[in-house]
């Protein structure tokens, strides 16, 4: 990185740590603030954060990180991709060059994108090793066997590859919300982290990348299985945990998030695309944190109607606990960005994904939800990104209320 691109990204990190006062108001002497990169080192590897903010149009800051790790990959290395959707025709050229100068390339699609005509898909044909998935129920996960299922991860693995730096890395593992589409790619309001060097980490989302590719299905749907280990990954720089999991048994979010003890100094922000009706465990743990003097904020995504993506009775019940929401065009982030006390220390801390607080992304979908490594003391760059990036969104969101359901204006 450019000394010029650092100071922009330190500028944008201290404005935007002064966007939203203690108790969420917007400070009026603020000035506008967006943040694109940062970088972090989470027990002992480096960590990069990439942020697309469509304040001002279009912003491929992700996508052309994403590029640059797959045009660094060597000849004789191996890229592992696990995609959602795809348009961006640029994303699938360079795994394309990837093949040709010799890399492994493997490929693994929601099965939606079978019958595409669109020319990112087309390209992507030309990989040797490529899968639609389509499930015997009609759906489109790998290993979900739901007919309203989805392959939904965002997830791309290196063998070797190099960082924003040009410094070679090995065990590399890129992850986030984006998809690889426009409108909720570089088009929408979205987070990525790239974490180098971790080889635990990266083992087990190659481990969890295999599954989606040889499409393994478990009974009752329940991949994620804490007792026989199956489908989380525990590493040192972050943890991860895949869904699905059969319904009616832990949540995903909810038991990774209880592991903050919530009181009077404890912040929690929420940037999601959607939430429905389905994880009431997560609503009665915000609801405890509220009631433990914990203040919350929460930006949420709109939906096809122009109100907000949530369902009325999350929102009433989120309101009523004292949750401050608003309503975001092109929300399209699903993280937790969290302040607490975790055991008898106060830490700062990134959860994020594929992930949306939604019933089908716990039961339903193929996604991973990822607890990154604490940060604490008085620098938390990774944190402070993501603290930057909410208020990106959140300062001018609609203020909800629930006389004004569905939050339009």
């Amino acid at each position: 990185m450019s000394a010029a691109v650092r100071r922009t990204l330190v500028c944008s990190l201290l404005t935007g740590a002064l966007a939203v006062s203690p108790g969420g108001v917007p400070a009026a002497t603020a000035a506008p603030a967006e943040v694109s990169a940062a970088s972090a080192t989470l027990a002992g590897y480096p960590v990069w954060a990439h942020f697309s903010n469509p304040t001002a149009g279009r912003d491929y800051t992700i996508i052309t990180e994403l590029q640059r790790l797959i045009d660094a990959t060597p000849a004789g290395a191996t890229i592992r991709a696990a995609i959602h959707s795809l348009s961006v025709d640029s994303v699938a050229d360079a795994l394309v060059r990837a093949q040709t100068r010799g890399v492994t390339v493997l490929v693994v699609l929601d099965g939606k994108n079978a019958t595409s005509t669109d020319p990112a898909i087309i390209t992507i044909k030309q990989l040797a090793s490529h899968q639609f998935c389509l499930n015997s129920s009609g759906g489109h996960g790998c290993i979900s066997t739901s007919a309203a299922g989805d392959m939904h991860t965002k997830l791309v693995t290196f063998s070797s590859t190099t960082d924003p730096n040009g410094v070679a890395r090995g065990n590399v593992v890129w992850f986030g919300s984006s998809n690889l589409t426009y409108a909720t790619g570089p088009d929408a309001f979205n987070n990525a982290i790239t974490v180098y060097g971790d080889a635990a980490l990266a083992a087990g989302l190659n481990a969890n990348f295999t599954d989606l590719w040889n499409r393994r299905h478990y009974s009752g749907n329940d991949y994620y299985d804490s007792a026989s280990g199956r489908g989380y990954y525990q590493a040192t720089a972050a943890d991860a945990y895949a869904s699905p999991e059969g319904a009616g048994q832990t949540d995903t979010i909810a038991t990774r998030l209880n592991d903050l003890t919530p009181d009077a100094d404890c912040r929690l922000r929420v940037g999601m695309a959607a939430v429905t009706t389905g994880r009431p465990q997560i609503v009665s743990l915000v609801s405890r944190f509220r009631a433990a003097g914990c203040k919350v904020w929460m930006v949420i995504g709109t939906n096809a109607d122009g109100g907000i993506a949530m369902s009325q009775s999350v929102y009433n019940q989120l309101l009523d606990a004292g949750v401050s929401i608003r309503r975001k065009d092109k929300v399209h982030d699903k993280f937790f960005a969290a302040y607490g006390r975790y055991g008898s220390a106060y830490q700062y801390r990134v959860y994020t994904g594929s992930q949306n607080w939604t019933q089908d992304a716990l039961n339903e979908n193929d996604e991973i939800f990822v607890k990154m490594a604490p940060e604490s003391g008085s620098t938390h760059p990774l944190y402070d990104a993501y603290y930057t990036h909410f208020n990106d969104a959140y300062n001018t969101g609609v203020t909800c209320a629930k006389s004004s359901f569905p939050c339009r204006s």
